[in-house]
């Protein structure tokens, strides 16, 4: 199905958040407001494209809205990072706690598709970090689904604000030696003894935290985008 204007536009910002292309300043509150102008000067959206996309980023946990201070972006910083590395590890768990006996055929079939297009993935897209970020999100988010939909959507803020630390480039991770490690975790999870890869699953998460976390203590900055 074609995405409509408003989630073209969602992606757009999004795309421009991860990839570090959108100019924003902080407010008094230490967070980064986006507003329709802004977003329209910088990326060429209309005023109903741009506030449209903010709105279904919003509804998507990905930025705040509060009416009196508008639409935000959350600032990355070393504190924030503990508690949202706890929270996804757990998530995962949750998940893996709930692992069917055998994933759904419409599941199974869409990962293992996933996984097919990321072996024959152009060399061009893999300097695209807003592709990279995309298929990322995909390949983690079709198997929550299938696991349980419920959850599935309470971890996509948790999973949207990981990407922003997964992509900054002082972070330097690299997505194709991390879905070398992946690929046969997730094909062993929809294999017809699920569970034996549990372990690994969150194992490779664990090693995923870990890792941006060493990173982050580098940091000589309390605060960062």
């Amino acid at each position: 199905m074609k995405p409509t204007k408003a989630q073209e536009a969602m992606a757009h910002i999004w795309g421009a958040i991860l990839t570090r292309q959108l100019t924003v300043t902080p407010n008094a509150h230490g967070h980064y407001s986006l507003t329709v102008a802004n977003l329209c000067e910088q990326l060429d959206l209309t005023t109903a494209t741009a506030r449209d996309g903010l709105h279904l980023l919003a509804m998507a946990g990905r930025i705040s809205y509060q009416p009196h201070l508008g639409y935000q972006l959350m600032p990355l910083s070393q504190p924030d990072w503990q508690p949202l590395a706890a929270g996804i590890q757990a998530m995962v768990g949750a998940f893996m706690d709930r692992l069917p006996p055998r994933l759904d055929e419409p599941t199974s079939l869409t990962l293992l598709g996933l996984l097919h297009s990321l072996q024959h993935l152009p060399a061009k897209d893999y300097r695209d970090l807003a592709a990279l970020a995309h298929w990322h999100q995909q390949l983690h988010y079709t198997l929550f689904a299938g696991i349980n939909p419920y959850l599935a959507d309470a971890i996509q803020p948790l999973v949207a604000q990981h990407l922003r630390y997964l992509t900054h480039p002082d972070i330097g991770f690299e997505f194709a030696s991390s879905w070398q490690r992946l690929m046969p975790v997730l094909r062993g999870l929809v294999s017809a003894r699920p569970q034996a890869h549990s372990h690994a699953y969150q194992h490779y998460w664990l090693e995923l935290n870990t890792a941006i976390g060493e990173r982050l203590s580098t940091f000589t900055s309390g605060q960062f985008l």
